[in-house]
């Protein structure tokens, strides 16, 4: 028995929206992977940058804001939102971070691990 051309058309449309449908869902998860491992890479290799340049403002500085960028590229891919959310507040705590002199150097250093560790605990929580 053949189908008309008029059954066989919707049934493939059918099967072409489910399968585009687990694809993109497939897609996201794959998005969202690879958000937590660059947000996993930034948090845990940032720490010892902070320590190690916070008497140098200038190089501090930037550690922060290329770590900041590496964040928000990551969250641009996340699907969740509180995986989004969690890499947006640690890249606006990176970027708001007044540094002068190697005091306000000292001080941005103490308050960048401090955020560091709290927002970890968020990105972990939202990658498992």
């Amino acid at each position: 028995m053949r189908l008309p051309p008029r059954v066989i058309v919707p049934v493939a449309a059918v099967v072409l929206v489910t399968g585009c449908g687990e694809v993109q869902e497939l897609n996201n998860k794959v998005d969202q992977a690879q958000a937590c491992l660059e947000a996993t890479r930034v948090v845990t290799g940032i720490n010892d940058k902070i320590v190690e340049m916070r008497n140098n403002p200038e190089q501090l500085s930037q550690i922060l804001e290329d770590s900041a960028a590496k964040l928000q590229d990551a969250a641009e891919k996340a699907g969740d939102t509180t995986l989004r959310e969690a890499l947006e507040g640690l890249a606006g705590v990176y970027r708001n971070l007044d540094i002068s002199d190697v005091n306000s150097a000292v001080d941005a250093a103490q308050k960048a691990l401090a955020d560091t560790a709290k927002y970890a605990a968020e990105i972990t929580a939202a990658c498992t």
